[in-house]
């Protein structure tokens, strides 16, 4: 698809029809612009301007749209049988308490020595990746070669320290927690992520929409004066790396058009005859398969298995071309679908991605009387589940990564400082709270 100044007005406003249609499905579910849900369907919007450019069979372009209303349904009927909706008024009926709030704040600081430190061997070592001439590739090549270890440490510990950072400071209001959060934050930005003021961004809307935080509404309302300032940030972040990525600003610009267009840039690399072909022998036990590997790939019990993405580019590569690091797509819920469940039940399988997704959704933001340990290590897992639509052995990685990295310092922590294991994780009332303007 050529994208330049010519094309871009009308791939801009095709863009904008999508996401208006979109919107119109998802707004109920949807409780501000720094939700996940909010950001997918934003890039989903340019994903499927893609789709209608470059996809060439018609079927397959049906298949794209009807994969995307099978999530939508999924979503849906989590929602309709819970009959939650995300407006911020708290039910009086029910009460919120988070309980050992001190534990969490002291495991959280040996938390942010540990996430210092890794990041500190990885630059020390391979150099940090924003800072390289091309961060992009660095971002991958950085955590190759016996480093991975530190990358799922960034995955694991970096989300739950930041979502507590956030949560420590919102309660107590000391500056040193703001000190470390801005730490943290910045250490984060070095990896080479385009995104990473955005993360910052959604996990404060994930903390401050949940009905616990109403009686916080004037934090949330001053914090709103600042999304100018993390908007900046993040695109000051994200065209730092465009620059020394491309020559001059108008390369850059069409580049963060075409970053938002391939969003879903697995959509360039599946559907091509050789790749369709490729994948239309796999199947169900592929996918179970594929799901558990990157557990019993990081027990060594088995060998990791090559990534979906990454074969899909391989297949399309010259003949003897030799890539030092090769950059594969992620594999989205619709073609993930379409390669394990064949052509049509993959729509009940886009059903069941909805639905997961939503459920976890609704049972976060359920949560009353836990542990704030456990309120935390929930918010970090709604986070890393967004990934669900993204691709699912990812989120399964990352959840996997957050379970085992923190959940065991976690007992060990609260065995040392208190002598006894305290994580209350006592699921919500049945009836879950509606929230109402």
């Amino acid at each position: 698809m050529n994208v330049n100044f010519d094309t871009l007005p009308f791939l801009v406003c095709l863009a904008f029809v999508f996401f208006i249609a979109y919107m119109f499905f998802y707004h109920k579910y949807i409780y501000s612009i720094v939700d996940p849900l909010f950001v997918w369907l934003f890039t989903m919007a340019f994903a499927s301007v893609l789709a209608t450019q470059v996809i060439p069979d018609t079927v397959d372009i049906l298949h794209f749209f009807g994969c995307q209303l099978s999530l939508w349904i999924g979503i849906f009927l989590t929602y309709r049988r819970s009959n939650y909706t995300f407006i911020m008024s708290i039910d009086n009926t029910i009460s919120y308490s988070f309980s050992d709030k001190s534990l969490l704040k002291n495991f959280t600081y040996i938390l942010v020595v540990i996430y210092l430190i890794s990041n500190f061997i990885v630059g020390y070592n391979k150099g940090f990746a924003l800072l390289s001439d091309s961060p992009s590739e660095s971002k991958i090549a950085n955590f190759q070669n016996g480093f991975g270890f530190f990358r799922k440490i960034n995955w694991s510990i970096g989300t739950f320290v930041l979502t507590s950072l956030l949560y420590i400071y919102i309660d107590s209001k000391k500056k040193i927690d703001l000190l470390l959060l801005s730490v943290v934050v910045f250490i984060s930005s070095l990896d080479g992520s385009k995104s990473s003021f955005l993360k910052i961004a959604v996990a404060l809307g994930i903390l401050l929409y949940h009905p616990a935080f109403s009686g916080k509404r004037v934090i949330l309302n001053n914090l709103k004066k600042y999304v100018p300032l993390f908007i900046v940030t993040s695109f000051s972040i994200f065209f730092s790396v465009l620059l020394k990525e491309n020559d001059g600003i108008n390369d850059a610009f069409l580049a963060f058009i075409k970053r938002l267009l391939y969003s879903a840039d697995s959509v360039l690399y599946y559907y091509t005859p050789v790749n369709i072909s490729y994948f239309e022998n796999y199947s169900f036990g592929d996918y179970i398969h594929r799901l558990t590997n990157p557990v019993l790939g990081f027990f060594r019990i088995e060998e990791y298995r090559e990534a979906p993405g990454n074969i899909m580019v391989e297949n399309l590569s010259p003949p003897g071309s030799i890539m030092n690091v090769i950059i594969g797509p992620n594999a989205p819920f619709f073609i993930e679908g379409r390669i394990y469940f064949n052509y049509w039940a993959a729509f009940p399988y886009c059903v069941f991605i909805g639905y997961l997704y939503s459920i976890i959704r609704v049972y976060f933001f359920s949560l009353n009387n836990v542990s704030a340990f456990y309120f935390i290590f929930m918010a970090s897992f709604l986070q890393i589940s967004s990934a669900i639509t993204i691709d699912m052995n990812l989120a399964v990685t990352q959840s996997f990564d957050l379970a085992f990295f923190v959940i065991p310092l976690y007992i060990v922590s609260s065995l040392l400082l208190t002598g006894k294991l305290k994580i209350r994780t006592r699921l919500p009332s049945c009836r879950l709270p509606i929230f109402r303007k």
